[in-house]
């Protein structure tokens, strides 16, 4: 192994995220983004590197309630994530970030959990270092079929059930069986369009597909058209009950990412 792939070996290991472990969020001014599970990053930190504790954690360095503007208030924690590699420690500080006190369209809020969200974000920003979750912050999940492969690629094998990259070559191992998996998706395809049996393979990528076009509306009337549609209720025809509530949950999460409100009636009948 080249030097280079030595020193890329733990991020081309980490870099791939589940989608399955992701869901989109809204911020103020327009911003959208992907979060990433942390306990998810946990898993696969661990994975890497060993048990919490003994292979790698953190030490707080600091922590404080930051003044805002007007009343607000952030609260603010460093952290030295560390991590144990070949015998050798390493060290990451990173900040994250919380607001503890400040204002939203209900009015004034405090929010007594800021301190582990604060925490949380510290954590997966030094994890992102290491390139854990990287395809996210490169843009790459912009990119719906870049997503449906992954989906594919988590669906078929999982993860963990391989040595660490600190051990061995498991990225040059993993894209081999990428590859493999795609190979045999694709004599799969031709089998069933010579008339062999679909199976849930099927089904799987009738629901990615779904999936792709609720993510391709643009808005709220088209993921509405969508979901109404003749072709969406054949495909729904064919899914389980439960694949169905999941496709349905998929479009309600777009039409909030698309500024979609759920009626005042709604919300009383879902309460009570």
């Amino acid at each position: 192994m080249s030097e280079n792939n030595t020193n890329l070996r733990i991020w081309n290991a980490v870099e791939a995220t589940d989608p399955k472990h992701t869901k989109q969020f809204n911020r103020g001014g327009g911003f959208k983004g992907t979060a990433t599970n942390a306990t998810y990053l946990a898993k696969k930190a661990t994975a890497q590197f060993g048990p919490l504790g003994l292979g790698w954690g953190w030490n707080v360095i600091d922590e404080k309630y930051q003044p805002g503007h007007d009343k607000e208030v952030i609260h603010v924690v460093r952290i030295k994530l560390w991590y144990m590699l070949d015998g050798q420690r390493g060290e990451i500080e990173h900040f994250g970030q919380t607001t503890f006190v400040g204002k939203n369209r209900n009015g004034w809020f405090t929010d007594e959990e800021a301190p582990k969200k604060s925490l949380t974000d510290a954590i997966s920003k030094s994890l992102s270092g290491l390139g854990f979750a990287a395809d996210i912050h490169l843009g790459m999940y912009d990119d719906n079929r870049y997503v449906n492969d992954l989906k594919r690629d988590f669906r078929d094998g999982d993860e963990f059930d391989t040595a660490p990259a600190s051990n061995d070559n498991r990225r040059d191992d993993r894209r081999d069986d990428r590859d493999d998996r795609r190979d045999s998706r694709d004599d799969d395809r031709g089998d069933q369009q010579q008339g062999g049996n679909s199976g849930g393979s099927r089904i799987e990528d009738l629901i990615i597909k779904c999936e792709t076009q609720i993510r391709e509306a643009q808005d709220i009337k088209a993921v509405t058209d969508l979901m109404n549609s003749k072709d969406m209720k054949d495909a729904m025809a064919e899914m389980s009950k439960q694949e169905v509530t999941d496709l349905r949950s998929f479009a309600t999460q777009r039409l909030k990412d698309l500024g979609w409100v759920k009626p005042a009636k709604e919300k009383a009948a879902a309460n009570g």
